[in-house]
């Protein structure tokens, strides 16, 4: 393509040749009118010449707005370019940014979720806080166990004591009766003998004085007087016995009631219990749902788990991929913007050629407009050529501007795909980071549900200890009802036949009043027939009976010696036992020393128990048990062959001392069968709790309670 400055010259040099021309043909013409109207011509050619300046002048105008324009939009594009890379960047930013804040908060989900290790944990610190008071209780039982060994200990002591008291008793006792019997029936046959011998004197003698009748008036007054005090005694003996019934129906209406109120007690302690038993299952129940419960979530905190790495693993994924595909899109906008600024260039260039072009034009028509009047033919010829020129480079521009506009749209259309694609991806992030996040909520709501139902299950496991202490607490007070109830019972039948026994007493003594007065009657009616008689008989009685009375009083004084010499013993005997007893205490105390340092080492020891030791343990027991009832044995040997209390001398049966001996009898045999029972009712308990605890705790752990004991019975 030629340029304009190039095919401007060869015009130029064109003009001034048909100038020359022109110089040597006007002399040729002679017409005037012709010049006339070449010079009309010229005239209308040089205002066609102008009007066609003009025109291009006004084209040159809008081709130059046209080019204004066209930079400013290319500056706007490239503003527009350059702010869609800005924002761009600060999408792809906050992307960056808004992904860093979800990896981090998968990290803290991670971290909060429930691992294999964090459950680990959780039920190490549940098994713990749940075998605590389980240990400290079996730990409490075991110290009731030990007290209630020792208080075994000195009741079987003790019940050995009073059991040889009660033998030395009972034999001291059969063997005081016998005497008094056989002293009784030789009084008896001394008094036959002297009635026989007195009847006899009676019959023989004949002699009557009448101061043997007054002395015998003065002896039956005397009798008399005798009698009316033994009545006395009888009415104030039975007004007591009267009061004994009344107090005895009383006592029985107090245990009635009592036993009523005990009855009732123990059936609605019987009620809780039961209540108690229905609470503890539901609770057992509640807990194993529980246990469950923990059991389905660790599988769901599992299954998150593997979700989440899942997650990850997609998420690290779609990283990758939009890393790359931003790589590409820069190395893109890289090429494209080369592209652009070669483009720019060009059409850069394009201008200063046309903008030299135009100035050269400008310059030209100057010089043609000075030559105007000579040249127009040649100058409309040449301007029309190059105003073809001009419109074909003013195509061509357009048309170059056409292609670009298109090809601005092409690009306008791929950012606009890009964009759309970027934001669906950016919406499957959000979306799945939007689960991410639900799953989060669900993980933690499941966690927050975990912990309120290990709250609960914490509360119901205290719950169910301190009814379990109730429960315990419960079952002592009906061991302790049902101890009470049997003795008094016990007490209650002891009375019974105590009162059927003194009602046998009375029935007998009133029989024996009745004889009594029946024979005075006789005995006064004989004496009225017989007073001469009897008065020798009366003074040699009279005697006797003072001389019967001192030996009744030497009797009375040698068993208030002997009551004395027994408490004396008694004390000595107590003052002893109770040494005996400190030092059983003090031996009990470093018992109890060395149980500590055998509960230390059996918790120690606890964890790991070799077959070895097991199997020694098992055989100490045995050995120890073995050599416990052969301890028992020798205990009852011992307590069978101890020494009895010497109490000799006769005592007569209506003496005060004697009624006190059979009370104090009454009473020491009550308290033996008390105790009896009650023996009995705690042996029966520690066999219980011995078969419980051999049954729960290990052997080895048997032998380490036991050895103490063992060793304490030895001892005593």
């Amino acid at each position: 393509m030629a340029t304009p400055g190039t095919s401007l010259f060869p015009t130029m040099t064109s003009v001034g040749l048909e100038e020359a021309g022109l110089s040597q043909t006007l002399p040729k013409l002679a017409n005037e009118g012709a010049l006339q109207k070449m010079l009309a011509d010229e005239r209308m050619r040089c205002e066609t010449h102008k009007t066609n300046y003009q025109t291009l002048k006004a084209e040159h105008t809008k081709i130059q707005d046209d080019y204004r324009r066209l930079q400013r939009d290319l500056e706007q594009t490239k503003e527009e370019s350059a702010a869609m890379e800005g924002r761009f960047q600060s999408l792809m930013a906050r992307a960056s940014k808004e992904l860093a804040e979800k990896i981090t908060e998968l990290e803290e989900v991670k971290t909060q979720a429930i691992t294999p290790e964090k459950l680990e944990v959780m039920k190490v610190h549940i098994a713990e806080s749940l075998e605590e008071p389980f240990r400290e209780r079996f730990n409490k039982v075991e110290e009731e166990l030990e007290h209630y060994r020792t208080e075994y200990n000195k009741l079987r002591y003790e019940h050995s004591f009073l059991k040889s008291e009660y033998e030395h008793e009972t034999t001291e006792h059969k063997r005081v009766v016998e005497e008094m019997k056989l002293q009784y029936e030789t009084e008896i046959e001394n008094l036959h003998k002297d009635k026989e011998a007195i009847v006899a004197k009676f019959s023989q003698d004949n002699s009557h004085d009448g101061q043997r009748v007054r002395t015998l008036q003065r002896d039956n007054a005397q009798l008399h007087l005798k009698v009316k005090g033994l009545l006395t005694e009888l009415e104030e003996i039975r007004v007591q016995r009267e009061q004994t019934g009344l107090q005895s129906d009383h006592v029985s209406r107090l245990q009635a009631r009592q036993l009523t109120e005990h009855v009732a007690t123990i059936k609605a302690l019987e009620a809780e219990k039961e209540s108690l038993k229905l609470h503890i299952d539901q609770l057992e129940s509640d807990m194993a749902s529980a246990m469950d419960g923990q059991r389905a979530m660790s599988t769901k905190a599992h299954d998150a788990e593997k979700r989440t790495m899942e997650l990850r693993g997609q998420l690290e994924e779609a990283e990758h991929r939009r890393k790359m595909e931003v790589t590409e899109l820069k190395m893109e906008m890289v090429r494209s913007r080369g592209e652009l600024e070669r483009e720019r260039d060009v059409m850069a260039n394009e201008l200063e050629g046309c903008q030299s072009n135009l100035e050269i034009l400008k310059k030209a028509s100057e010089m043609q407009a000075q030559a105007v009047g000579e040249r127009e033919k040649e100058a409309g010829r040449r301007i029309q050529a190059a105003r073809e020129e001009e419109w074909e480079k003013i195509n061509r521009l357009e048309q170059h501007n056409l292609e670009l506009e298109a090809r601005l749209h092409e690009f306008d259309k791929l950012k606009i795909e890009e964009e759309s694609q970027r934001h669906a991806e950016r919406e499957k992030w959000e979306e799945q980071v939007k689960s991410a996040n639900q799953r989060r909520d669900q993980t933690e709501k499941d966690m927050l549900a975990l912990r309120a139902r290990i709250d609960h299950r914490n509360t119901l496991a205290e719950d169910l200890e301190k009814q379990q202490s109730q429960c315990n607490d419960l079952q002592q007070q009906l061991q302790q009802t049902t101890m009470e109830l049997h003795s008094l019972q016990a007490a209650e039948q002891e009375l019974s036949t105590e009162n059927d026994r003194l009602k046998t007493t009375t029935g007998m003594m009133r029989d024996e009043v009745r004889a009594a007065r029946a024979e005075a009657e006789r005995t006064v009616e004989v004496a009225h027939a017989k007073l001469e008689q009897h008065k020798v008989a009366l003074g040699d009685e009279r005697r006797q009976a003072e001389r019967r009375v001192e030996e009744l009083e030497t009797e009375i004084r040698a068993g208030h010696q002997r009551a004395e010499e027994v408490a004396k013993m008694h004390r000595k005997k107590k003052r002893k036992y109770q040494k005996v007893v400190d030092r059983l205490n003090e031996k009990v105390q470093l018992l109890e020393a060395k149980k500590e340092e055998l509960k230390l080492e059996k918790q120690a020891l606890r964890n790991k128990i070799p077959k070895e030791t097991y199997a020694k343990a098992v055989q100490r027991l045995r050995d120890l048990q073995r050599r416990h009832t052969e301890f028992r044995s020798l205990l009852a040997g011992a307590n069978a062959t101890l020494p009895l209390i010497d109490v000799t001398g006769p005592v007569d049966a209506s003496t005060p001392f004697a009624r006190v001996a059979v009370e104090q009898e009454r009473l020491h045999h009550e308290d033996l069968t008390l105790i009896r029972r009650r023996l009995d009712d705690l042996n029966e308990n520690q066999k219980l709790q011995m078969d419980a605890l051999l049954g729960e705790a290990p052997l080895s752990s048997r032998t380490d309670i036991l050895s103490p004991r063992s060793d304490e019975d030895k001892e005593n």
